[in-house]
């Protein structure tokens, strides 16, 4: 935590360490440790960083998982692409498919005469966040997305070219069979709101500063931020948040984004189609 924590130099380690050292007095058992990595872990004052405990403890509570939602596509008319951009975890297999399934919906949806499209980050709790990029790519277009900022102010770029997703320049997730739209550059509507967390957020991010791109709904979760594992002895894991997101113009985030309109769930939509056309005929 003290070599790594992305807010490390906001901390008095001295004291972090007597606090912690204290919680532990009482511990004879790697198990009975666990009550005071937890403590440790409240004490970042964070809301990513995590504990996993290798084994589950009577006593000890940890946060339960929520199971994040799935939202229905949004219908739209015939002049306006659509594509969500669900969370995504789970095994390789399961991200290639994801990047697949995303990028086909995109290309059966795509014709010459759209005036924009919707990308519709709601309900995206996170995950993995390198097929989000991918899958969502032929609309981002080719370019530098942004950016990880460790506690060193150490800059990382991330990048979507030609189907894959690098960082600082090696490959994340790719798809062979990837899609480009037949009007490059389109006008894009980002939505999002309280639940998109995470890795959806970093989506969010990846539009910040595009060219003819607007963002609407509410506010984001408020945890974009980059996580990284560190392995204890036993086998259990801290998920310790290290990083934070940055836009293309290196702005950083590491909060809630704010939405350029924020809207009533209900007004989300026939507000952006409503921009979409409007943009769309000002860059004609």
């Amino acid at each position: 935590m003290q070599a790594n924590f992305i807010n490390r130099a906001a901390i008095n380690w001295v004291v972090f360490k007597q606090n912690l050292l204290a919680e532990a007095s009482g511990a004879n058992t790697i198990e009975q440790a666990y009550p005071a990595v937890v403590f440790a872990i409240v004490a970042l004052g964070d809301k990513h960083s995590l504990f996993v405990p290798a084994r589950p403890v009577k006593g000890l509570e940890m946060p339960t998982a929520k199971q994040p939602p799935i939202y229905p596509d949004e219908p739209v008319p015939g002049d306006i692409g659509y594509i969500r951009i669900p969370w995504v975890v789970g095994s390789q297999e399961k991200l290639d498919a994801y990047i697949t399934s995303v990028q086909a919906h995109i290309k059966e949806r795509d014709k010459p005469a759209l005036k924009g499209w919707l990308v519709d980050l709601r309900g995206n709790m996170g995950g993995n966040m390198w097929p989000m990029l991918v899958g969502a790519g032929p609309v981002l277009g080719k370019d530098t997305l942004g950016y990880f900022f460790d506690s060193n102010n150490t800059k990382t770029a991330w990048r979507y070219e030609k189907g894959k997703a690098l960082l600082d320049g090696d490959i994340e997730a790719e798809t062979a069979n990837y899609y480009t739209l037949k009007s490059a550059n389109p006008v894009v509507a980002v939505l999002t709101d309280t639940l998109t967390a995470s890795s959806g957020e970093a989506v969010a991010v990846a539009f910040k500063a595009r060219k003819h791109t607007r963002s609407f709904g509410a506010g984001t979760c408020g945890v974009s931020t980059s996580r990284s594992r560190f392995y204890l002895s036993d086998g259990s894991v801290i998920l310790l948040t290290t990083a934070v997101f940055a836009d293309r113009r290196l702005v950083p985030y590491g909060h809630s984004l704010a939405p350029d309109e924020s809207l009533r769930p209900a007004e989300v939509v026939p507000r952006a189609i409503r921009w979409i056309r409007e943009e769309y005929k000002a860059k004609k």
